[in-house]
């Protein structure tokens, strides 16, 4: 299988709020068996919503990128999938990289802005931090995470929510911004939030 750009696989989510392609991460299906026989293994209880996570490889401008894809399973039906990326891609990096314009969605960051997320209209989230080490001069994507439209999510409103990136889960993490509160923010913030701010303006 060859391995893709890391660009091109999270237009995929941007573009659908979810990874409709099982080929994309050497699957023929999201099945749970499927899963299992390509090395995934299950994290919670199958009969619950139930999160399928293994490592997969992907490229960026010539450099490995190794990043954790996770398929959430909720009585055998797909619910959600997404990638963990660590400190590996620019946001700004792939924001300018995206199809424009991208779909509606709104800023959340945590005090202090050294992390946050973009919730997209259609549930999906791109969760992002700074780098951890000096002052903050970039944003990087940690977490990417999209449900599937149409899916039929038993027990929508129980607590068991495996999804660190879910759309519940990131509104009580940060406080939402609005373009002229970002914009405010940013002109006394630090660089990657000056950086997000610039890019999302023009």
């Amino acid at each position: 299988m060859p391995i893709l750009d890391i660009h091109v696989l999270l237009q995929s989510w941007l573009d659908h709020g979810w990874l409709r392609d099982p080929q994309a991460v050497g699957l023929s299906t999201f099945e749970a068996q499927e899963l299992v026989a390509h090395g995934f293994y299950p994290v919670s209880d199958v009969d619950q919503l139930c999160l399928y996570e293994d490592e997969r490889l992907f490229r960026r401008a010539g450099r490995p990128v190794h990043a954790l894809f996770k398929a959430f399973l909720q009585r055998g039906q797909l619910v959600a999938n997404g990638l963990g990326l660590g400190d590996q891609v620019h946001l700004a990096g792939f924001l300018r990289a995206a199809r424009q314009p991208l779909p509606a969605f709104r800023v959340l960051l945590e005090q202090g802005s050294r992390s946050g997320a973009l919730l997209f209209e259609n549930g999906l989230v791109l969760q992002f931090a700074a780098n951890l080490w000096g002052k903050p001069r970039h944003y990087y994507l940690t977490l990417v995470e999209g449900h599937v439209a149409d899916a039929h999510v038993l027990d929508r409103d129980s607590d068991i929510d495996l999804r660190a990136a879910s759309a519940r889960h990131v509104q009580a993490l940060y406080d939402s911004r609005d373009p002229a509160d970002l914009q405010r923010l940013a002109r006394r913030g630090n660089a990657a939030l000056r950086e997000l701010a610039q890019l999302l303006a023009a």
